[in-house]
């Protein structure tokens, strides 16, 4: 996600300064989806106007913190991690009013640097969550996901994740759950290769990290549960 939003945002004109591993800054660099890199937030937030958070979800909470300590004044921070509670409350408590949740709609199952893609949010929906910040500072990001191809939302955080449990983290345990199902029966897991386009859409989210997404589905679980549960309802059969 992030390399994508680097690589979108340089084509859009952006100078786009990068923070990450060292080999993963010198692809970027090649690819021209960075300007510059840095070696710490202090120092990549000196001349900066925004700061998105492009990490894993705990990861991205720790920068938060780091950026309440270091960030120069009117700096504009967001994020795109697909739960927005969890760190909107964070930065209301840090007192950070240019902070701004976000979760571009977007995404596919494989990750990485050479994943990405300048048209990755193209089209797609991308959900801002102000809170009580700023107006400017939602302004500025709304800017930021139409330059890079993406239609700004509005939506409150609880809003956001009890949607997203619905048409993000619930088909992504299905997906789990039916090449688990296969994957138990040794006579269907045999005959695998005679499976059709439907089992192949419905298990492509099967490959995305499953480190990441526990993260996703630890912070969003209440919501996750509500989802599973409308789901087996669902599955009932009815009178």
């Amino acid at each position: 996600m992030g390399g994508s939003l680097a690589r979108a945002l340089s084509r859009a004109g952006y100078r786009v300064i990068g923070l990450d591993r060292p080999p993963v800054l010198r692809r970027a660099r090649r690819a021209r989806a960075i300007a510059a890199s840095a070696p710490s937030l202090r120092e990549g937030v000196r001349e900066a106007d925004v700061l998105v958070l492009a990490a894993p979800p705990r990861v991205n909470l720790a920068l938060l913190r780091e950026a309440a300590r270091v960030a120069p004044r009117g700096l504009v921070i967001t994020d795109v991690g697909s739960v927005k509670q969890p760190i909107v409350a964070e930065a209301g408590r840090l007192g950070l009013l240019e902070f701004v949740g976000g979760h571009p709609l977007a995404g596919t199952e494989r990750s990485g640097f050479a994943a990405s893609s300048a048209r990755l949010f193209a089209g797609r929906a991308w959900v801002l969550t102000p809170g009580s910040g700023h107006p400017r500072a939602a302004r500025v990001v709304a800017r930021l996901a139409r330059d890079a191809g993406a239609t700004p939302i509005r939506l409150r955080p609880a809003e956001h994740d009890r949607a997203v449990a619905f048409l993000s983290h619930l088909p992504q345990l299905v997906s789990w759950a039916l090449l688990d199902a296969l994957r138990s029966d040794p006579i269907a897991a045999r005959h695998r290769r005679i499976a059709g386009p439907g089992f192949r859409d419905m298990t492509r989210l099967a490959r995305s990290p499953r480190a990441l997404w526990r993260q996703i589905l630890a912070q969003n679980r209440s919501e996750v549960r509500r989802a599973l549960a409308a789901f087996t309802r669902a599955l009932r059969p009815r009178a």
